[in-house]
């Protein structure tokens, strides 16, 4: 499970909903139709060019912005998963959960998001510099993700 942010794209005129997940670091994750069907137009004007958005910052400068666009779809952003859950699943070190619940809790929407978006930037570390992974309430109380800044 990944933490992600949910954009669901609403056919104005059309009867379609299509939702863009994205993960933390801006990357596509997933797409899905979860009304109507492609059409053939809508499948040439997506998969033709560069208007399918591969990375958020594509549904973000081009289809958030774009005049022409907006006229035919509505784009609604959700807020990304930023629960416990998604927390200790990514981590992948289970030891000390209750003190790292609570650790949690304690942590502003930020340090959540941030601590979060880190976890495969901090692994990719842990493996260049041989270092062994810190337990997961260490990695809260510490404020890991800090670490290269």
């Amino acid at each position: 499970m990944d933490a992600v942010t949910t954009y669901l794209v609403r056919g104005k005129k059309q009867g379609f909903v299509w939702e863009f997940q994205y993960d933390l670091n801006g990357f596509l994750r997933g797409f899905k139709i979860l009304e109507g069907n492609l059409t053939g137009n809508q499948m040439k004007w997506l998969f033709s060019g560069s208007n399918f958005p591969a990375s958020e910052t594509l549904i973000k400068t081009i289809w958030l912005n774009n005049k022409e666009i907006s006229r035919h779809i509505e784009v609604t952003v959700g807020e990304p998963d930023l629960s416990f859950v998604v927390f200790w699943q990514l981590y992948d070190e289970k030891q000390k959960k209750q003190v790292s619940l609570k650790l949690w809790n304690k942590l502003t929407k930020a340090d959540k998001l941030n601590a979060i978006k880190y976890i495969r930037s901090y692994n990719s570390l842990l493996r260049t510099k041989n270092q062994a992974k810190a337990l997961p309430d260490t990695y809260l109380r510490q404020k890991r993700w800090l670490d290269d800044k």
